[in-house]
């Protein structure tokens, strides 16, 4: 057998000079007839992959990956003559469906079908697309052979439940593979779009996303863990419990059912959530254990074989529920812990709107020695409780933050440096806001296109309830300060300490533990 050591494997090789720079494609944007986008009648069937295949990088070279945990899948014709696959080439996601011919116990998928169509692309070129082919990639170069005429063979196996792609194989030490791959059309004709999949393997999943119970009447709770938390649907119907939006990331609208053990205990089992973009993903138990780190998580998660489900305390008279030993986690795998949103502790609660005032709100960290596209920059991460300073959930869509740098005057973000902002420059920022470039998800950090403070403040504001309320300013100092001793701030401002947990709530007696302190962790 052979190894399949992609992650290792110095798969990176340079472009050939002649060759047509490679595209990332996404989900189709561009038209063309024969290109195949509504899924077609039909029984389907929904796939894990497994094998390897090359992926593009936006630098215009490639990379060799895995295709484990990605998501394939199959639709069978009413006549049983014709099969269709979607997104048949695992790191070209464009959602479109190419044919296959049954023939036996074999699957005949023509080269030459179209997957992706550029009316124009971004340096201007018109009219071409890429279509599947027989890809033979030989040497670290990149030297490459296609054929775009006869068939990709795929072998079924166990009445459908396995489908396995013949014909292709990989030499990894020698940068030698054969297998199914794209290549562009029309003036780009022949030329490898740097796609390519190998010794793939289909293997059926059997579990289904869960449907609600028809009529199934709905009502608004909050989960929260931690520090953090957001708003979901859950119904009750018998001894059943039905959840809608636990993953606000990747599957909103992804429903899980959990079964009423007694009066005051509900199970919910491993179950699929669906998938989202070449993945699939379930809803699971996991093992935490605490860990000594306050940026970037407090958890290590640990899949525990015999252990996949997660049993909630429930209070009949509140209606609440809730775990306080392990995390409920959204995951791309059933074995291990694999691209996953996670809900350590969670807690359901009915929601009812108040006013409060929030949390306090903590800067954990200033770097404000970063550089990037020419300008001096500074990163911040913060930390925002999504409750009140009585333990109550709030509103995210109404709560925002403000920043103050070196005075007490808010720092003001401006739209041409933050896209997407509500207003040409704004100093109550949205705890919700995010571009996915500058300012990160959830309020946990953003960019500031300038560095040289000698000190940064933050203070939350909530407008629920009809109210506004807001929370004192918390300073900190950039950290380079504090690791180089060149701070200028008065050293009385500096014996001003304010320690902060893991989880960036504030504490004004403490005690032995772990705490930040001006931005730094420290050990009292």
């Amino acid at each position: 057998m052979k190894k399949l050591l992609l992650i290792a494997l110095t798969l990176v090789l340079g472009i050939t000079a002649s060759a047509q720079p490679s595209r990332k494609l996404g989900p189709m944007k561009a038209s063309k007839s024969d290109i195949i986008l509504k899924q077609p009648e039909g029984e389907l069937h929904t796939y894990i992959r497994s094998g390897g295949c090359t992926d593009v990088m936006y630098n215009g070279f490639f990379k060799g990956l895995k295709q484990d945990g990605m998501v394939a899948r199959v639709v069978i014709s009413p006549d049983g003559r014709t099969a269709y696959f979607q997104n048949i080439i695992s790191r070209a996601a464009t959602g479109a469906w190419v044919k296959g011919n049954i023939e036996g116990d074999q699957i005949l998928v023509p080269y030459g079908q179209v997957i992706y169509w550029f009316d124009e692309d971004e340096n201007g070129q018109k009219n071409y697309g890429t279509q599947l082919a027989e890809v033979h990639m030989t040497g670290s170069h990149a030297s490459y052979t296609v054929k775009t005429t006869g068939n990709a063979v795929f072998r079924i196996k166990d009445n459908w439940r396995v489908l396995e792609l013949e014909g292709t194989s990989a030499d990894l030490e020698k940068d030698d593979i054969l297998g199914l791959g794209l290549v562009y059309t029309d003036q780009f004709d022949g030329e490898w779009a740097y796609y390519l999949d190998y010794e793939t393997v289909y293997t059926e999943e059997e579990m289904k996303p869960v449907t609600p119970p028809e009529g199934l009447v709905t009502e608004r709770y909050s989960v929260t863990h931690g520090i953090y938390g957001h708003f979901v649907d859950v119904g009750f119907a018998r001894d059943e419990v039905y959840i809608k939006g636990l993953s606000d990331e990747y599957l909103p609208n992804a429903w899980m059912k959990g079964t009423f053990i007694d009066d005051n205990k509900i199970r919910f089992s491993l179950q699929m959530a669906g998938s989202y973009q070449v993945y699939l993903y379930y809803f699971m138990g996991v093992d935490i254990t605490k860990r000594d780190d306050y940026y970037g998580g407090q958890y290590d998660y640990t899949v525990n074989p015999e252990q996949t489900d997660i049993i909630f305390e429930y209070d009949p008279e509140t209606r609440s529920f809730w775990n306080n030993d392990r995390a409920l986690i959204v995951n791309n795998s059933k074995d291990s812990v694999d691209r996953f949103e996670r809900f350590p502790k969670p807690m359901f609660r009915p929601y009812t709107e108040k006013a409060g005032k929030p949390a306090n709100p903590a800067i954990l960290q200033i770097d404000d020695r970063f550089w990037a596209y020419g300008y001096k920059m500074s990163t911040v991460a913060v930390s925002i409780p999504c409750m009140d300073d009585e333990g109550n959930f709030l509103d995210p869509s109404k709560l925002f933050y403000s920043l103050y740098v070196d005075d007490d005057e808010p720092y003001l973000l401006y739209q041409d440096e933050y896209e997407g902002l509500p207003f040409d420059e704004v100093e109550e920022i949205p705890y919700l806001y995010t571009n996915g470039k500058s300012i990160y998800p959830k309020s946990v950090g953003l960019y500031i296109y300038q560095n040289g403070f000698e000190r940064m403040g933050i203070k939350s504001i909530y407008y629920g309830g009809n109210d506004r309320q807001e929370t004192d300013i918390f300073y900190t100092v950039p950290n380079s300060l504090i690791t180089d001793g060149i701070s200028e701030i008065k050293k009385e401002e500096l014996k001003m300490k304010r320690y902060y947990d893991l989880s960036g709530r504030q504490v004004t007696k403490p005690t032995k533990g772990v705490y930040i302190v001006n931005g730094k962790k420290v050990i009292k």
